[in-house]
């Protein structure tokens, strides 16, 4: 009896290792660096007025986190033209674990766009990115 006892709690406990072992592998396919992110258009007020809003969030202090480019489309997926991030116009923040705001952008009246939004994080020495594509909106 003590034996099969002995078995059972063996195997509980090697259960429970392999459980953690999983955990911590499924955990090294997520981001080390980026924990939230999103982005979007929206009308602006003026004529041609539209707005890259984005959020981005990091799993811990950042040396560097936000937006390092946007590319605009046509509905009809044309090329209109790219934005490079940089400290200098906003797009992104040093020394922080987020970095939420939006971004000004002059285009033709009465057409319809969307964006490429490239949003990443930077945390020591590791970095990551991913690409959002946002929805369509059509300048006012």
């Amino acid at each position: 009896m003590k034996r099969f006892l002995r078995i059972i709690v063996t195997f509980a406990v090697v259960l429970a290792f392999c459980g953690t072992a999983y955990a911590v592998e499924a955990g090294l396919y997520a981001s080390l660096t980026l924990r939230e992110y999103s982005a979007k258009l929206v009308k602006g007020n003026s004529a041609g007025d539209i707005r890259i809003s984005y959020t981005v969030k990091s799993s811990k202090m950042a040396d560097s986190i936000g937006v390092s480019s946007i590319v605009i489309y046509t509905s009809s997926g044309d090329y209109v033209k790219t934005i490079t991030g940089s400290s200098d116009n906003g797009l992104i923040r040093e020394d922080s674990p987020m970095h939420a705001s939006s971004y000004p952008c002059s285009l033709t009246s009465g057409n319809s766009y969307y964006a490429e939004v490239t949003v990443f994080a930077t945390v020591g020495k590791i970095s990551d990115d991913r690409v959002v594509t946002t929805n369509i909106v059509t300048a006012p």
